[in-house]
């Protein structure tokens, strides 16, 4: 090869090494001048936003959302852009922004009461009274608001909340008497249209022993003599929590113009009279709450005398049986208390156990123990516990409902079972199951003393039977009798051809006559009477506000 040849052949090489340098150096500046392997060139935009328009030039090409966030426009979380944020920018396009706001709102509504006609006794033909003031509540109403550009564009409705119920009027209006004529034993007293009221001798002899109403049940005692009357009733102030009350007490039901008097006593849980000590009051005592409880028992006693000339309490008199305390299961909700018909015994019972009192110390004897009934608290947000009645008889023994054993694999505290037990107090002696699968609103009563078919003093025993036991929550009642034994236990009412009672009151209880010949009871909320020498029930009330049945004896 000459050297001309090789001379060429070397600026050849020389040529070629400068084009693929020149070709990579290319591809590195088109690399570097764009997106995505895409030229670099200037693009004109237009955005519309927060009521402005602004160009930009820009000279990437990207999407919408990455130019947005290049030139500092924030977007809130509900804002909406057109075009969408994944959009690739091109030359003249237009993008418009509009500000989205979700918010809430809330305001404060009147919740109107509605007026309330009231059947009541004692009133004439056409007469009206004004049993309650009205008053309004208040609901809180909550939006969810969504604006477009600052323009409201939907409000939806999110939430409403009773800040305060409405008081309803209440007037009470002329009930027709009742025609059901029949003779009873000493004096029964009961509660309609938030007064008390009294029948003697013939049950259409009835006549009110309060004018200023607003009794709340919580208290309604008859003295055992039936001349003095222990009653609750709720306090003037409308601002005061519900369970807030007074304690009062008429000292000669045999006035002619009964005179109630205040007595010392606030925010009474119980109390009813000491047996075999006139004008005694024993009562135990809680704090209102504002909430779905209500109270939070001190479960503590007290008792104190009235002066029966002036209606004061004596201060010298007041005495701390029980010293406030929160033991037990449950403490908020409260201990029941209940004297023996001879002072002798105070018996307690709370959701797990029944005892007594020792009178001595003031220390709680557990006579007998079963677990408390979870599935109750759980219905009601842990607000209601169930708590047994607690009824004596003359001679000494106490009778109660408990808890029973599971009835298949549920646990303790979720049996369905409810049974009748009676105790031997003096003596410890327990007889469970008395009735078996009674019920848990049972509430069994033993009637006072009486000469029985042989001659002898004996008494019987009255309680609520569930027609079905094992859903006794929530079943429907039947009253039934049984000798003192448990033995010759029969339906008295309402029997098969009427509805049953459903859930009977605790409170109302069972109230038998001085004889035991008779028992008052509510149903469908007026009183009847039963008459247990021929089976035969009568009603007494026809206005469907009665609670609260009272007997004692004859004045």
């Amino acid at each position: 090869m000459t050297i001309q040849q090789q001379s060429m052949k070397k600026q050849v090489k020389i040529a070629q090494r400068a084009l693929g340098l020149g070709l990579a150096l290319l591809i590195l500046l088109s690399a570097c001048g764009g997106t995505n392997g895409q030229t670099a060139q200037d693009f004109t935009i237009t955005v519309d936003v927060d009521g402005g328009r602004s160009v930009y030039r820009y000279s990437k090409q990207v999407s919408v959302g990455k130019f947005l966030e290049d030139v500092g426009i924030v977007l809130g979380e509900y804002d909406e852009v057109n075009p969408l944020l994944q959009t690739q920018i091109r030359d003249g396009m237009r993008i418009t922004i509009t500000r989205v706001v979700h918010r809430e709102e809330c305001e404060t509504q009147e919740l109107p009461y509605e007026t309330e006609r009231q059947p009541t006794q004692g009133l004439q033909p056409g007469e009206e009274v004004l049993g309650q003031t009205g008053e309004n509540g208040q609901l809180q109403v909550c939006y969810r608001i969504v604006e477009k550009d600052g323009v409201p564009v939907s409000r939806d409705k999110i939430s409403e909340i009773v800040l305060k119920e409405p008081r309803n009027e209440i007037i009470f209006v002329y009930s027709e008497p009742s025609e059901t004529l029949i003779p009873i034993e000493g004096v029964l007293t009961f509660i309609s249209g938030g007064q008390a009221w009294i029948i003697e001798g013939i049950t259409t002899n009835q006549n009110p022993l309060t004018e200023s109403g607003y009794l709340d049940g919580r208290v309604f005692a008859l003295s055992a003599d039936g001349r003095a009357l222990l009653y609750t009733r709720s306090t003037p102030d409308e601002d005061d929590p519900p369970f807030s009350n007074e304690l009062w007490a008429i000292l000669d039901t045999k006035a002619n113009f009964p005179n109630p008097v205040q007595l010392v006593p606030e925010d009474v849980r119980e109390a009813e009279w000491l047996p075999d000590a006139p004008y005694t009051v024993s009562y135990s005592t809680a704090k209102p709450r504002d909430d779905n409880i209500g109270w939070q028992a001190y479960n503590d006693l007290h008792l104190a005398q009235i002066d029966p000339d002036s209606g004061e309490m004596i201060p010298s008199s007041f005495q701390e049986l029980i010293a406030p305390n929160a033991l037990g299961s449950y403490a908020y909700w409260g201990r029941r208390f209940a004297w023996s018909p001879d002072g002798r015994y105070l018996a307690w019972a709370n959701a797990d156990s029944v005892g007594r009192v020792n009178l001595k110390t003031g220390e709680f004897e557990t006579l007998l123990t079963f677990p408390e009934y979870a599935p109750f608290l759980e219905r009601f947000q842990g607000a209601t516990v169930w708590v047994p009645t607690l009824a004596w008889s003359q001679d000494g023994h106490l009778i109660t409902t408990v808890h029973g054993p599971p009835y298949a694999d549920e646990a303790p505290e979720d049996s369905i079972v409810f049974d009748v037990a009676v105790i031997d107090v003096e003596n410890g002696l327990v007889v469970n199951p008395l009735f078996p699968q009674a019920g848990i609103w049972a509430n069994p009563s033993y009637s006072p003393t009486f000469e029985g078919p042989d001659g002898n003093p004996t008494y019987q025993i009255a309680y609520f039977q569930a027609r079905e036991p094992l859903n006794s929550p929530g079943t429907q009642y039947d009253l039934v009798v049984a000798d003192r034994d448990g033995s010759n236990a029969r339906v008295v009412f309402p029997g098969p051809e009427r509805p049953g009672f459903r859930a009977p009151d605790p409170e109302d209880g069972i109230a038998w006559s001085p004889n035991g010949r008779q028992i008052a009871v509510i149903y469908q909320k007026n009183l009847w009477i039963i008459d247990l020498r021929t089976d035969q029930a009568y009603q007494i009330t026809r206005d469907g506000q009665a609670s609260r049945p009272r007997w004692s004896q004859e004045r």
